[in-house]
């Protein structure tokens, strides 16, 4: 395995560890969010307002599910990686960054609109 090669797949591994790491902190936040809805739905009885909390309920969850299977699938595509050093695993970590990135910004705007909700 030329140097060059070698290289080129502990980017791909550190990368894929950073992700990891930026998921795991994604899952405690999203968990710190769930309380804080908990907080702030107690006494509320309003329908609108019960509706919003529903809502933010379900997505923490779904949120939550999807950090899941994008762990699992960083994991798999590492030990892939490791197993098989040799194969071109360009376009599968290429997508696989195109799907964090659209995680990512998805559970931003989460924040964002559960910030405007909860104001």
């Amino acid at each position: 395995m030329s140097t060059f090669t070698e290289v080129q797949h502990q980017e791909l591994i550190h990368e894929c560890m950073e992700w990891e790491m930026a998921l795991n902190a994604w899952k405690d936040k999203i968990s710190d969010l769930r309380n804080e809805l908990y907080v702030f739905a107690a006494g509320k009885v309003d329908s609108e307002m019960r509706i919003g909390i529903e809502h933010f309920h379900n997505q923490f969850h779904i949120q939550q599910i999807n950090i899941h299977d994008m762990i699992h699938e960083l994991n798999i595509h590492m030990n892939e990686a490791n197993e098989h050093p040799e194969f071109k695993l360009r376009e599968p970590h290429k997508d696989l960054k195109e799907k964090f990135q659209a995680l990512l910004k998805s559970l931003e705007s989460l924040e964002s609109e559960f910030s405007t909700f909860t104001k």
